[in-house]
C-alpha cells in the first residue's frame, strides 16, 4: 500500500470513529437543564432531569402531574406526561384507591398502615412513576407555570425593572396598581412572546400577595419529538397503503 493510499485509508477510518462517536453519544449530550428564568424554555426536559434538579411530585388534579420547585419567592412548576399505553387510565384509579384506603383506615381503625404521599415520594422521587418501568416510553414536558411573589402592596416599577433585568422587552401593558393586570413580553434570545400576569393570590396558603405569574406551552424543539412525529406519518401512511392495496385487489 503506497503512502498516498495508506493517508486515505487512516483518514476515512478516523472520520468513521468520529461519525459512530457521534451518533451514540448524541442523546447523552443533550442540555436537559431546568432554567430557573422566566424567558427561558427547555423542550429537552424529561422526568429525569428535573427531578434531578431538584423538583418534586406536588399534586394531580385530573391526573395531569404537576412537579414544582421553590427558592425563596420564586415558585417553578412543570406538568409531566409519559406517553406509554400501559399508563392509560392509572391516574383516576391510583387517586380513587388512595382515597377509599384513608377512609377505609379512619373507619375501621384497621392497624394496616397506608403510605401518605410524602412517604411514597421519600421512598421513590419519580412518584407517582418507577423510573425504570417509563424508561422507553416518551417523556413529555407539556407546560411551565413560574410565579414570583412582589408582596402585598403592588409596586409596576419593580416588576418591570424585573423583566427589563431578566432581558424581556415588554410590548404591551394592561395592568395599575390598584387592580393588577396583565402584559406582552417578547424575549429576543429564543424570539418567543410571554403572557405575564399580575394577580392578588395565596402564594403560599392563607397569604394571598401580588404574584407575577407566566404560565406557557413548552414549544417542541427536540429532535426526539420531530422523529416521533414523522414515524408516527410513515405508520399511517404504510397502513393507508395497505388498505387502498386490500381494497384494489378485493373489490
Amino acid at each position: 500500500m503506497n503512502r498516498g493510499k495508506l493517508i486515505i485509508f487512516i483518514s476515512s477510518a478516523i472520520l468513521n470513529i468520529a461519525l459512530l462517536y457521534f451518533l451514540f453519544s448524541k442523546s447523552e449530550n443533550i442540555d436537559r437543564t431546568a432554567y430557573w428564568h422566566p424567558f427561558e424554555l427547555n423542550s429537552n426536559l424529561n422526568l429525569k432531569s428535573i427531578v434531578k434538579d431538584g423538583y418534586k411530585f406536588a399534586s394531580m388534579p385530573c391526573g395531569q402531574v404537576q412537579y414544582t420547585k421553590q427558592i425563596a419567592d420564586t415558585i417553578v412548576q412543570y406538568e409531566v406526561e409519559i406517553d406509554c399505553e400501559r399508563y392509560k387510565g392509572k391516574y383516576v384509579q391510583e387517586i380513587y384507591t388512595e382515597e377509599v384506603e384513608i377512609e377505609d383506615v379512619s373507619e375501621s381503625n384497621s392497624t394496616n398502615s397506608v403510605k401518605t404521599w410524602e412517604e411514597e415520594i421519600a421512598e421513590n422521587k419519580y412518584y407517582p412513576w418507577k423510573l425504570n418501568e417509563i424508561k422507553n416510553c416518551y417523556q413529555e414536558i407539556n407546560w411551565r407555570i413560574y410565579s414570583v411573589n412582589f408582596g402585598e402592596d403592588l409596586d409596576l416599577e419593580k416588576v418591570r425593572d424585573f423583566i427589563y433585568e431578566k432581558d424581556g422587552n415588554i410590548i404591551m401593558e394592561n395592568w395599575n396598581s390598584e387592580t393588577g393586570g396583565n402584559a406582552i413580553v417578547y424575549y429576543r434570545d429564543n424570539s418567543l412572546y410571554f403572557n405575564v400576569n399580575i394577580s392578588k393570590e395565596e402564594f403560599t396558603e392563607n397569604n394571598k400577595t401580588w404574584v407575577f405569574k407566566i404560565i406557557k406551552t413548552i414549544p417542541y424543539l427536540d429532535s426526539e419529538k420531530n422523529e416521533r412525529i414523522l414515524s408516527n406519518r410513515k405508520k399511517e401512511i404504510n397502513i393507508t397503503n395497505k388498505k387502498t392495496c386490500y381494497n384494489t385487489v378485493y373489490n
